[in-house]
């Protein structure tokens, strides 16, 4: 981070953050700045009191996108976008987010309260899978999907939601760009490092029609007039933070939150456990033992928190918004969703770091894929799928 971005930091802090219990660091005249590496959106930082007694997160957004450069423009009211968010969800389920201090339209800079005893989700699974946890997820989904549903509230108020998280579509245009367009280009093989075999597969998905079908649906569900509810928007195990002393749970990332249809939320973290299921599988040989993880146990447990996730969230669902929610549609929307977001994260841009050094694990996830997308009426209920997944049919 440099010297101006550096003042920029210090300045919002003094003029800005009003909470008594940051009242030190808000006085501060020497605190210490932390970058913080990762994001590809966002400049993110931890800014600790000279006494290292109280800290914050601060997110810098730019007006373009970090890792492309100033070619690809993204709105900066994403950062209104997280802090809005972040507070409305914390309405609907208390504490599921950490608490936003203060946004700074001016610099577009977000004050947020620090995990400090929260690790990163996705890290978390590669050496264990607390199911009561996968079933909280699941249940803070149903909450915030079911309380801003157009089929729960009235007109006016649900007219107010979405002229309140209108999606923004240079940040839409990214997204899908990233995740439905990319991926299947037949310039696949400079989105990052894959083994031969890996490409050559993608070759051929590329060419698959029902493939080529499904992107194309998931694009127009996800486009800027759709949705039926408030979503996430990029709810991936990386979106989550988890704290094991505490069993706490909290969602991150909230500046993609839009009115979007309630599929891709529920789509995209199951994505991520398939890849993790994989990635287990891919282990599963190797000798359990101290201070290393049971990769066969975690195999198995990642599959049963698919299921316990995907059958709580319909559960949950269909009993909050009873006839209003049509459960067949959301269902096919999660699968097709499910195999499209399977193979962006293997041929990229989206990136799965464990998975980077294992290409048949890689080529395991696309061969799932396509069998949810091609077999989709063997994926009727959650059993049917993870037979799937575990290549029982």
């Amino acid at each position: 981070m440099d010297g101006e971005l550096t003042a920029k930091v210090k300045n919002s802090i003094q003029l800005n953050l009003k909470d008594d219990n940051l009242a030190t660091l808000a006085k501060d005249e020497s605190p210490i700045i932390e970058p913080i590496d990762g994001g590809y959106l966002n400049h993110v930082c931890k800014v600790k009191s000279s006494s290292g007694s109280e800290s914050c997160i601060l997110k810098l957004y730019l007006n373009h996108v970090k890792v492309l450069g100033p070619e690809v423009a993204i709105e900066t009211s994403r950062c209104q976008r997280e802090f809005d968010a972040s507070d409305y969800f914390r309405s609907l389920v208390p504490n599921c987010s950490p608490q936003p201090y203060y946004c700074d339209s001016t610099n577009n800079i977000l004050c947020l309260q620090d995990l400090t005893s929260h690790r990163v989700w996705s890290e978390v699974l590669l050496k264990s899978c607390d199911l009561h946890i996968g079933a909280k997820i699941a249940d803070i989904l149903v909450t915030l999907h079911s309380s801003s549903h157009k089929g729960k509230l009235s007109e006016d108020d649900f007219n107010q939601l979405k002229e309140k998280f209108s999606p923004f579509p240079q940040q839409v245009a990214f997204l899908c760009g990233s995740h439905f367009e990319k991926p299947f280009l037949d310039s696949h093989r400079g989105n990052k490092p894959r083994d031969e075999a890996v490409r050559a597969k993608m070759d051929e998905l590329i060419q698959d029609e029902v493939v080529t079908k499904a992107t194309e649906l998931v694009k127009e569900w996800m486009s800027v007039d759709s949705g039926d509810c408030c979503i996430h928007g990029d709810l991936h195990a990386g979106s989550l933070m988890f704290d094991g002393a505490g069993g706490d749970i909290k969602v991150i990332d909230a500046e993609c939150a839009r009115i979007g249809p309630p599929a891709f939320d529920v789509a995209l973290l199951i994505c991520n456990y398939v890849l993790l299921y994989h990635y287990h599988q891919e282990l599963s040989h190797d000798e359990a033992g101290p201070g290393r993880p049971d990769h066969a146990q975690l195999m198995a447990d990642t599959l049963d928190v698919i299921c316990i996730t995907l059958s709580r969230y319909m559960e949950g669902m269909s009993r909050a918004l009873k006839d209003k929610f049509d459960k067949h549609q959301v269902w096919r929307q999660i699968l097709l969703l499910l195999g499209v977001e399977i193979i962006a994260w293997i041929s990229g841009p989206p990136s799965f770091d464990c998975l980077d050094d294992h290409p048949k694990a890689q080529l395991n996830c696309l061969n799932t894929a396509l069998r949810i997308l091609h077999k989709q009426s063997l994926s009727l209920d959650t059993k049917g799928l993870s037979r799937l997944i575990h290549n029982q049919h």
